[in-house]
């Protein structure tokens, strides 16, 4: 989550570049924005998902399991999936199951594992709630062209690479 409403101006970014030499003005610029307009995403969508009573993370494991529905997957393949640890990933399951929206069942072969599938209270949710989601999206995204949408994405790629730069020593 990124807090800050008051980014900084113009005239802030050039005093702090007087006081560290080394600030690139458009770089913090951008990346402020950037982080700004990322958290008021993630805001949006928490709220639109908070009405289905879904947080992100089980959200989005439904919609990994929705993408086979009728295949039990085990919780190690959704965490790595949805990009969870799996300890995160027993609690989001737990919190699903409770709802009656997904099910584990037992390996045919061996009892130590597990299979997760989605219950039909599962698919039911996510065909009556993602036609509105979707409907979101395309609002989100309607002042952008597909050009830009493409330009955007070819963009964010870039900036996620730079990410891993981040934390080499």
């Amino acid at each position: 989550m990124f807090y800050l409403k008051d980014l900084p101006t113009e005239k802030t970014l050039r005093e702090f570049r007087e006081r560290y030499p080394n600030l690139d003005m458009s770089a913090l610029k951008t990346c402020t924005e950037l982080l700004r307009t990322g958290s008021d995403l993630l805001t949006a969508f928490e709220t639109i998902l908070g009405k289905h009573g879904l947080s992100q993370g089980r959200f989005l494991t439904l919609i990994v399991m929705n993408r086979t529905p009728n295949e039990a997957t085990s919780p190690s393949v959704l965490a790595e999936k949805v990009g969870v640890k799996r300890a995160t990933m027993t609690g989001l399951l737990d919190g699903l199951e409770r709802k009656g929206l997904i099910e584990r069942i037992a390996h045919p072969e061996d009892r130590r594992k597990l299979g997760i599938r989605l219950t039909n209270k599962g698919r039911q949710l996510l065909d009556e709630m993602l036609p509105g989601y979707y409907d979101h999206i395309g609002k989100l995204m309607a002042k952008l062209s597909e050009k830009e949408r493409q330009e955007l994405g070819l963009l964010l790629g870039k900036v996620n690479q730079g990410l891993s730069t981040l934390f080499k020593p």
